[in-house]
């Protein structure tokens, strides 16, 4: 159908409205009444042959009876007939009020953000969404956390307030849901009063479903009393978290004014809370819903447990053997990307040299490299979108935050992370194509006093006690980590596990969600590695290639079928 200005989209509702009412709703080509939205209008005469929107050229016809009129419609109208009869079928049998709050525009919603179906767990998240729950859900960077508040709050009377840690990342969000004709906004001080005011009326009128804002948004030190006042008179249906772990003061992220949101949540009236974050282990976790005042509210992890990716902890090699295993390794990788993560810059200058030495150039990424446009050309070379290809990069921990570069064969640690929680971002990147990757951490008896000390300086800003406090948190986070790195007493993907809780499991689930997930969700396959980590496959630094070979020729084998 061509787009209608808004003048003739008036007049098509009313006709509509005109033509449903003169059928009584009744299909006038089966005779069937047709309920909710299973009413379509169909033109007798098509308008592409010149035919008008006037109540006479119009009938009313089931989806069933407009498919027959409709050849190349037949599969999306079958499907909305599928669904909306899926769900009344599912509604009868939810007898434990699972579905409660879900209706059946569920499914034009998703479209209209432009998703087909949903992947785990985004469904099991929006439907205790729906049902009232608070959540926190601890999932993969890239596995789509936006879906998961955007569905219910457009599902939902009142707006959502979103509770985002960069500027840059709100205006771009607002304006990717804007482009979808969803009427959304930001608050932050880089906009002009006027502007600002213009703003706080629209939430105030309803106008608007989405509202970003930073958490110093809500902070009277900082913003004008009246602001803050006017942004807590919202009563707004959720109050969404992104990157929850900055709530957590013994995070290496923590933000303070992220440890306020307990009473910024009661101003705005105790929404439901939905909050996300790429990592947090069982401890953060309990202190992430402490912190936000929701003790008992739902734990969603996903994504901790990577089937696909195969892990070889080294210790205690020299600086030479380190890079000729490098090299190696490089050597038997099929095709696909290799990330190499050092900890500070001077490591980085060490492995690009000894790599060179070898006869292998790799380009380092680091927030020292030359200009803002220097490092954008190595992003862009590494993800493919600037020639020449960089497939293989030195980095420190920033380099491709919230990328989502899906053939990642190979990730190597020149040092073991701070925490479990950067371990799992950092080895995370591997594997997103679901085909079989390798990670690789060196350790050494060095690596805490390193971490330590690098802890100490980054903390050297801080008042006394608060740095006393970090200081203790990132201690005893390297010390965890470190003992996790250098352990043989088991396997190590399941101490991982072990760490962040393990995946939420599925369980025996009604016959009404059986029901909802086969409409509107689909399962993606990720294909497990035969072969698990360093203890349970006996691995040694001089069998580390040949093993990693093997791995390799299940990605490729994978890739043939």
């Amino acid at each position: 159908m061509n787009q209608r200005s808004p003048e003739s989209a008036e007049h098509w509702a009313r006709a509509r409205a005109l033509v449903l009412a003169r059928d009584r709703n009744t299909c006038q080509g089966c005779g069937r009444p047709c309920a909710g939205g299973e009413s379509d209008v169909h033109h007798l005469m098509p308008r592409a042959s010149g035919g008008s929107d006037e109540p006479a050229n119009l009938i009313t016809l089931c989806d069933g009876c407009h498919a027959a009129h409709h050849p190349n419609l037949q599969g999306s109208l079958a499907r909305r007939t599928i669904e909306r009869w899926g769900l009344r079928l599912a509604r009868w049998l939810d007898r434990q009020k699972q579905l409660a709050g879900l209706d059946e525009s569920i499914g034009a919603t998703l479209r209209l953000l432009g998703v087909q179906r949903f992947r785990t767990p985004q469904l099991e998240v929006v439907l205790a969404a729906l049902r009232g729950e608070s959540i926190l859900l601890v999932s993969a960077t890239g596995s789509g956390k936006s879906l998961c508040f955007q569905i219910p709050i457009l599902l939902s009377r009142g707006l959502g307030v979103i509770i985002s840690p960069l500027k840059a990342l709100m205006s771009q969000q607002v304006a990717e849901l804007q482009l979808k004709k969803i009427p959304s906004t930001f608050i932050n001080g880089d906009l002009a009063p006027s502007e600002k005011k213009i703003r706080y009326q629209l939430m105030k009128d309803g106008a608007v479903k989405f509202v970003y804002c930073t958490p110093e948004r809500f902070d009277p030190r900082t913003v004008r009393t009246a602001e803050v006042e006017e942004i807590g008179r919202v009563r707004p249906s959720f109050m969404v978290v992104d990157e929850a772990h900055c709530i957590d003061r013994l995070g290496n992220d923590f933000r303070p004014n992220y440890s306020r949101l307990g009473a910024v949540r009661q101003t705005l009236g105790n929404p439901r809370v939905l909050a996300f974050t790429a990592t947090a282990g069982v401890k953060s976790q309990k202190r992430i819903l402490e912190s936000l005042g929701i003790p008992s509210a739902r734990v969603v992890v996903t994504g901790v447990n990577r089937p696909n990716i195969a892990f070889a902890r080294l210790q205690s090699l020299t600086e030479t053997e380190r890079f000729e295993l490098i090299v190696e390794l490089l050597r038997v990788m099929p095709a696909g990307r290799a990330m190499l993560f050092v900890p500070t810059v001077k490591t980085g200058e060490l492995l690009r040299t000894g790599l060179a030495a070898l006869g292998l150039e790799v380009p380092f990424y680091h927030s020292k490299l030359g200009s803002a446009n220097d490092r954008e050309v190595l992003l862009g070379r590494f993800i493919g979108r600037i020639l020449p290809p960089a497939n293989v990069v030195i980095c420190t921990n920033a380099f491709g935050m919230g990328l989502d570069v899906p053939d990642v064969r190979l990730v190597v640690h020149w040092h073991h992370p701070m925490s479990m929680e950067d371990y799992l971002q950092e080895f995370g990147r591997a594997g997103r194509d679901g085909n079989p990757s390798v990670a690789v951490l060196f350790t050494s008896h060095t690596d805490v006093r390193l971490l330590r000390f690098m802890a100490e300086r980054s903390a050297s800003g801080a008042d006394l006690f608060a740095k006393d406090q970090a200081l203790e948190a990132k201690y005893e986070a390297i010390q965890e980590m470190h003992e996790n790195a250098v352990s043989r007493n088991g396997c190590f993907r399941n101490a991982i596990i072990r760490y962040f809780g393990a995946e939420t499991p599925r369980g025996r689930r009604p016959l009404s969600i059986h029901i909802v997930d086969w409409l509107f969700s689909t399962s993606s396959r990720v294909r497990g590695s035969s072969h698990c980590c360093d203890v349970c496959d006996g691995i040694y630094p001089q069998s580390v290639v040949a093993w990693a070979k093997q791995v390799f020729s299940e990605a490729s084998s994978s890739r043939k079928r």
